[in-house]
């Protein structure tokens, strides 16, 4: 909707995977292997469809931040915007008419100051604007360690009969406590993808080659001969944290900045341009002198409740995935290979695995929660 107020709203979703071939979210022991339950999500689901077409005039898509954000600087640059690569953010000062922020070149290794009469930290989760300015924040970082691996590989004949975003690999036995739950996430269907993996925080990040990475990869997928190109690899931790106040005079913070959460839900680029939405009108109009400078105040009025909301949201969205390993029986034993026997009672033909198989269809059935957001 955003989008589409500035105008960019049939450029994105001609970038953008359409929702018709993000819906069939699967779980499974592999991408390859026994597919354990599926749920049709992002409001596909017949029973679900009009509540979202009802509610606005634009389609659910799927637009990962590689390809919206190219749109986006495009169109700020073509409109004025002085757009300034390889530059760090050093420090602020703040005084009565402005703010003067020190930043790195890192092309020709200097410093220089730049001025403005406002400055918004849009500068993610490790935020230093936030810090410097010193605004208020709830909650905690680094709950838990996580993987990323962004790889190339044909994936069509194990996805196109199920098309989604999203496909979760539940592998007992890895080597983060014991239990490993994977995710491999279409970034374009389907030969561009992400997957996350898991590690213990305890023991700080991994170091990440190659090797390691192609590891991972094949595991999720099951068959280690599929070619497989690892493009990069990082390392994030799922975050609890929210700011209660949103800005400290003439510095605004917004996005990951002052919510701080996991990808559950998929609240996180949502949250961050709607955050940019609500404050940079209110900024032109502030600086054309069509309003005074308090109605600024009414950003942090409206959007600081909505940080709060969706980093409660979006970790609530975690404790709808341990009913599933419950019904998997993956809290029964630590032994791995207990585990994997546990998965295979349920294509037994008795009660206990009729039961088993009830309590798993519930279990995928209660993550409505996270995946149809509306």
């Amino acid at each position: 909707e955003v989008m589409r107020d500035l105008g960019l709203e049939l450029e994105c979703e001609a970038m953008a995977s359409p929702a018709e071939l993000m819906g069939e979210n699967v779980y499974c022991t592999s991408l390859v292997g026994d597919e354990l339950g599926r749920v049709l999500t992002w409001g596909t689901h017949p029973q679900r469809r009009a509540d979202y077409e009802l509610a606005s005039p634009t389609h659910m898509c799927d637009l990962p931040q590689n390809l919206l954000e190219p749109i986006m600087i495009n169109h700020a640059a073509r409109r004025g915007a002085d757009v300034r690569f390889h530059t760090e953010f050093v420090s602020l000062k703040q005084d009565e008419t402005g703010v003067t922020a020190t930043v790195r070149d890192h092309l020709l290794d200097r410093q220089y100051d730049i001025r403005a009469k406002y400055l918004i930290g849009a500068d993610g989760a490790n935020s230093q604007v936030v810090d410097q300015v010193g605004l208020p924040v709830e909650g905690k970082m680094g709950v838990s360690g996580s993987i990323n691996v962004v790889f190339e590989a044909d994936l069509t004949k194990y996805v196109g009969h199920r098309p989604s975003v999203l496909y979760w690999v539940i592998q007992p036995g890895s080597s983060v406590g014991g239990l490993g739950i994977g995710v491999i996430r279409m970034v374009r269907p389907w030969n561009k993808w992400l997957c996350i993996w898991g590690y213990d925080i305890a023991g700080g990040p991994p170091d990440l080659n190659e090797a390691h990475a192609r590891q991972i990869v094949h595991s999720l997928l099951g068959d280690s001969t599929i070619p497989v190109k690892i493009e990069s690899t990082s390392t994030w931790t799922v975050n609890d944290m929210y700011a209660t106040r949103l800005f400290d005079n003439r510095v605004f913070c917004m996005g990951d900045a002052v919510h701080r959460h996991p990808p559950t839900n998929g609240l996180g680029s949502n949250t961050s341009i709607q955050d940019a939405f609500n404050l940079c009108w209110k900024l032109s109009h502030v600086l054309q002198g069509k309003a005074g400078p308090e109605l600024l105040a009414t950003y942090n009025e409206e959007r600081a409740p909505v940080a709060r909301q969706v980093v409660q949201r979006a970790n609530k969205s975690l404790g709808d995935f341990p009913p599933i390993l419950a019904a998997l029986g993956l809290f029964d034993t630590k032994d791995p290979e207990q585990m994997q026997r546990n998965i295979a009672r349920l294509k037994e033909q008795s009660p206990e695995a009729q039961e088993q198989r009830a309590a798993l269809r519930a279990a995928i059935d209660g993550t409505q929660y996270v995946y149809n957001a509306h």
